[in-house]
């Protein structure tokens, strides 16, 4: 058998009982250790997980997105491994996976894939504006630095980009989307107060015209038009996500504003 370097697959998770089996389905035939990281669930995320005999279950602070990969990668990690980070509602394919490990043999410092974005469980062929994603990394760096309401990857590393697609299927309540925008609002008014944030975020910050940008840019320049009421779904959620981000940032300066008056 052909030696590879040592790899491990993390899952990051809170409350993802609908989606944790599906995603550790589809590591089940990579045939290697996958560490699911609770962040204090109170479902049956780390129940399901438990079950899947190839997964360690493992209570984890999580802070920020930022944060954990860096931890994952920069600490506990050195350069002869490799790690993969997926989100609970992320899926590494066969045949994404026969591409990873033909793609270990260069030894890039971070494998990325373009994403294939589900909507309401169905593929959405058309629109999605989802960026490509940083998967598999090499162990002993730190590779994200904080950026709006997420991170960004650091400049000038050594990245193989996979033309396999990594699949985002997120099947947790409509509820739990809106939720997330308004600690992603929250995230994105901090970094935009220490000036942590890109002309994109800036705009989402400080005006709602994104909300029209991004709908447009999904629906003719990605064609999200042909996908039918699906692409409608999918525009109108980035809509929706900019909208309350925005309405979270707008309130938060208020509200600083108004302590700030009443301290005077």
């Amino acid at each position: 058998m052909e030696s590879r370097p040592p790899l491990v697959a993390y899952i990051l998770a809170k409350n993802e009982e609908p989606n944790i089996s599906k995603c550790l389905r589809s590591l089940e035939s990579c045939g290697i250790p996958v560490v699911l990281l609770d962040s204090g669930s109170t479902d049956a995320t780390k129940d399901i997980a438990t079950d899947f005999k190839f997964c360690e279950v493992r209570d984890f602070a999580f802070r920020s997105h930022t944060d954990a990969w860096n931890q994952i990668t920069g600490a506990w990690h050195n350069d002869t491994d490799y790690v993969m980070v997926l989100d609970a509602d992320m899926e590494v394919s066969e045949q994404l996976w026969k591409e990873i490990l033909n793609a270990l043999k260069s030894t890039p410092q971070v494998i990325i894939s373009p994403v294939q974005m589900y909507i309401e469980g169905q593929p959405l062929r058309f629109g999605s504006l989802y960026p490509p994603k940083p998967i598999v990394f090499r162990g002993g760096f730190e590779y994200f630095v904080a950026s709006g309401h997420c991170s960004r990857l650091k400049h000038h590393l050594r990245v193989y980009k996979t033309s396999a697609t990594l699949v985002h299927n997120d099947l947790k309540p409509y509820s739990a989307y809106l939720l997330s925008q308004v600690r992603y609002g929250t995230l994105l008014y901090h970094r935009y107060e220490v000036s942590c944030v890109t002309f994109k975020d800036r705009l989402r910050a400080t005006s709602p015209i994104m909300a029209v940008v991004y709908p447009l840019a999904s629906l003719f320049l990605r064609g999200g038009l042909f996908a039918g009421r699906l692409g409608l779904v999918y525009a109108l959620d980035r809509a929706i996500a900019v909208l309350i981000q925005y309405r979270v940032v707008l309130a938060e300066r208020l509200r600083n504003g108004r302590e700030t008056n009443v301290g005077k």
